[in-house]
């Protein structure tokens, strides 16, 4: 790994990129390891929830990876969400044994729970049924056209009902997580 610090570091913390390359290279391993399209939000929410690099750094790293042909974006409801292009791929598949593994694991661990998080808000649903004696709030969590999670809840009034269906669409992927959890997979 090059040791000349060539980015600025405030608010990383020790163990973290210092590079501009290792934060390219780490951008590219993150989209590789996912698979799948990933916003620029996301990206940086996941650089930054985990102190491994700086936001402008984070943000630089990205237009260089893009204008170099390594990452391609895409728009999709006033977001920008990249892939990894071939040649990125290359450079993931090279260089990701250069960057320490445990940064390599929290940013994946990281990324992929937001990820989850992101899937879950985009197809998730909360459908209040009024019953003879309170309501069930029905919860579903959709990809695509595969449902991913379903459950019945029971609440006593109205209040209640529509507090659970609130909370529930504030953050859907934390009910899955959660569920996930609990079952220790």
């Amino acid at each position: 790994m090059d040791q000349h610090y060539d980015a600025f570091t405030g608010g990383i913390v020790l163990g973290g990129m210092r590079t501009k390359g290792d934060i390219r290279v780490l951008l590219c391993y993150i989209l590789k390891s996912l698979d799948a399209p990933f916003s620029k939000t996301g990206l940086n929410e996941v650089l930054q929830s985990t102190s491994l690099a700086n936001f402008f750094e984070v943000n630089d790293a990205m237009s260089a990876l893009l204008e170099s042909g390594f990452i391609a974006s895409e728009k999709r409801e006033q977001e920008e969400y990249f892939t990894l292009t071939a040649a990125g791929r290359e450079i993931a598949d090279r260089l990701d044994t250069d960057l320490p593994k445990d940064v390599r694991k929290k940013a994946v661990a990281s990324a992929m729970e937001l990820l989850a998080k992101e899937r879950a808000a985009r197809g998730a649903d909360a459908k209040i049924i009024r019953l003879e004696k309170g309501y069930h709030v029905q919860l579903t969590i959709r990809e695509q056209d595969t449902v991913m999670m379903q459950t019945l809840l029971y609440a006593a009034d109205s209040i209640q009902a529509n507090a659970i269906a609130d909370a529930f669409m504030n953050n859907p992927g934390g009910l899955y997580t959660g569920v996930i959890n609990a079952l220790n997979l």
